[in-house]
């Protein structure tokens, strides 16, 4: 059967979904001989396998996904890791009447039953289609099978539009655009650079580094920052909501804050732009012009040129081909998907209260404390009123974690990104007792609102989209420290100090400091160049490599060694090992995880490697990323100068 005729099928067909399943196997498990009840889909969540349905085999990935036909037998090769997937089953009733065109297609071979793997173009809108579907059909929801046959055939026009514009083949998605449809359909939520990374299953640094290479020539916080402020531009042209209400709607529970925002990428306040009656591109012309486009599926309405993947690979019954040809727009069909997708996520999107929730006040510097004393805390994202003495503290960063524990504050709630192992002895004895509020790129809020803080100590580069939600729950000060040099540590320190009443003991432990790095400059060799590298997550033969704007290296600096990659504006350049050969330091250090397989050994037989000067004076010296690279702090930093002085 061709692709139009199998189109045709769907497009007059009834279908009801006969089961969602979803099966997570272990390393080591099996699949053997399990015959398909019903034509499904196949979709692969997590993890990698050997899958075979009857002769045909397939190297299964994440997002990956395979339409079966009923009576197929499906077989999973014994697993080296976990694997994670679902089974949609369906059955089709045809529409079609009793005409020829209807027995033509029906005498087709296999009919419905058309067999075909890809990956999809838009994985990640797949990927929440299976999530919603799963989830609704666990429900308890009286009208779980309408919600859930309304996501099926939101999935199945997505596949059918891809099929019909590309033939069948295997795409590799642009993570940047899958990265902007999920930005463009949430924005409307409290989403993080985090939480997107995490449903394109990468790394935040990773999609970063993406976007900045990509012709948008910005990070994925600005994009989202500048995605948010357009809609709230329409809101505040076509719409009478009031500034609170279109600052809920756009993503941020404080009015304040969202005015700031606004104003920033605007150049006009709100109310100015409301009473002038700009035009949404008076924003577009604050950043960069984008070569891509909204998802023709965002709940945004699309404004720039649409941008197109001509280098789209499918795969169906063992052959490959290319067709780059365009599919046919279906505005009914498209926008009942976007009805879908509202739908499905207005089912439990976190954070997203009604437009007349929440009075826009905001704790920090706007509320007296309940005894009257406060003081104002300057920081990064503004000035902020904290009480004079604050005793319940949450603390979101390890370095000012540190920093608190060393001034002698036990915090009730700290990010520890559930592994408390990797702080410091010393600062976890002190600390015991806290209550864990999760990851430092992704606090619980509702964990955090339960420990009722009377102050929150979070980082600028990851707290800054949640700031206005922090502020609603207690006083928050936000200062670098995952991006910070060490003269904005320092400043910071001073800062925190202040704001914990503890301004003498923060000069006495500064001192310290100072007397430490006196020590050590008396005892080292200031005629050789340092760097410090660390492996690249994603390839083997690559390093990620601090620059002397990331905090240990600028301390380096400041105790007067030549730091050997100075950039003022990066933290991290991804170099490969030629490229390291380039700058050939005179001293390598290596930033290994405590679980990590020696960098030193793997490379040993590499000649590239063995060029390094470092590599034949014997001074490459693998140290702990926890202590040189994950505590930015001058206590962290007094731990390692006992290390520093036998390195150098």
């Amino acid at each position: 059967m061709n692709m139009n005729d199998y189109i045709r099928l769907w497009s007059k067909a009834s279908v009801r979904v006969l089961d969602v399943r979803h099966i997570v196997m272990g390393a080591g498990e099996a699949l053997s001989s399990y015959s398909m009840p019903a034509r499904g889909f196949i979709f692969v969540m997590r993890g990698s396998a050997q899958l075979k349905l009857d002769d045909q085999e397939y190297e299964a990935a994440p997002f990956y996904i395979i339409h079966s036909a009923k009576g197929m037998v499906l077989h999973i090769s014994s697993l080296r890791e976990s694997f994670e997937y679902q089974i949609v089953f369906y059955k089709p009733f045809d529409l079609l009447s009793r005409s020829r065109e209807r027995l033509r297609l029906m005498e087709k071979r296999n009919s419905y039953d058309v067999h075909y793997a890809l990956q999809p173009a838009r994985p990640v809108m797949i990927k929440e289609l299976f999530l919603h579907m799963q989830k609704s059909w666990s429900s308890d929801d009286r009208l779980k099978e309408i919600r859930v046959q309304s996501l099926f055939l939101g999935m199945v026009y997505e596949l059918l539009k891809q099929l019909e514009a590309e033939g069948t083949a295997v795409l590799v998605p642009d993570l940047v655009s899958q990265a902007m449809w999920y930005m463009d359909t949430h924005y409307m939520s409290p989403i993080s650079v985090a939480s997107v990374a995490e449903a394109l299953d990468c790394s935040p640094r990773h999609l970063s580094r993406l976007f900045q290479k990509s012709e948008l020539g910005e990070t994925p916080s600005d994009y989202l920052a500048r995605l948010r402020m357009e809609k709230a531009g329409e809101l505040l042209r076509d719409t009478r909501l009031t500034l609170q209400e279109i600052a809920v709607s756009v993503g941020y529970q404080d009015g304040y804050y969202f005015s700031r925002m606004f104003k920033k990428y605007a150049g006009v306040s709100p109310m100015e732009y409301r009473k002038r009656k700009y035009s949404v591109p008076l924003l577009e012309e604050k950043g960069p012009k984008k070569p891509y486009s909204r998802s023709e599926y965002s709940i945004a309405a699309p404004k720039l040129r649409r941008y197109i993947d001509n280098n789209n690979h499918y795969y169906q019954d063992g052959g490959y081909t290319m067709n780059t040809s365009y599919v046919r727009k279906s505005t009914a069909i498209m926008l009942f998907i976007s009805l879908s997708i509202i739908l499905a996520a207005c089912g439990n999107s976190p954070g997203t209260a009604g437009l007349n929730s929440g009075s826009g006040s905001v704790v920090s510097g706007t509320e007296a404390t309940a005894d009257g004393t406060s003081r104002v805390i300057q920081h990064d994202l503004g000035e902020t009123s904290v009480p004079e003495s604050p005793e319940r503290i949450v603390v979101l960063e390890q370095g000012f974690t540190q920093i608190v524990a060393a001034l002698e504050v036990k915090p009730v709630g700290v990010a520890d990104d559930n592994r408390p192992e990797r702080f410091p002895q010393d600062t976890l004895d002190y600390i015991e007792g806290y209550t864990s509020v999760g990851t430092r790129s992704e606090p619980n809020l509702e964990v955090i609102r339960t420990l009722k803080p009377e102050l929150i100590i979070a980082d600028t580069s990851r707290h800054s989209t949640i700031y206005e939600q922090l502020s609603e729950i207690a006083p928050t000060i936000v200062f670098k420290n995952d991006t910070a040099d060490y003269e904005q540590s320092l400043a910071a320190t001073e800062a925190i100090g202040e704001a914990l009443g503890k301004d003498s003991e923060t000069q006495s432990l500064i001192q310290e400091h100072q007397e430490e790095i006196d020590r050590l400059k008396a005892g080292i060799d200031m005629n050789q160049t340092v760097l410090m590298v660390t492996p690249d997550e994603e390839d083997s033969q690559s390093f990620q490599v601090r620059t002397s704007s990331s905090f240990h290296p600028s301390f380096l600096l400041k105790i007067g060694l030549d730091y050997a990659l100075m950039d003022d504006k990066e933290t991290n350049q991804l170099m490969t090992i030629e490229q390291l050969l380039a700058i050939d330091p005179d001293v390598m250090l290596i930033l290994l995880n405590e679980d990590a397989s020696s960098v030193i050994e793997a490379q040993a037989d590499n000649p590239l490697w063995n060029s390094l000067k470092a590599v034949q004076g014997n001074n490459v010296h693998e140290v702990e990323l926890a202590t040189w690279s994950r505590q930015r702090s001058i206590v962290s930093l007094n731990q390692i100068m006992g290390e520093a002085a036998e390195i150098f």
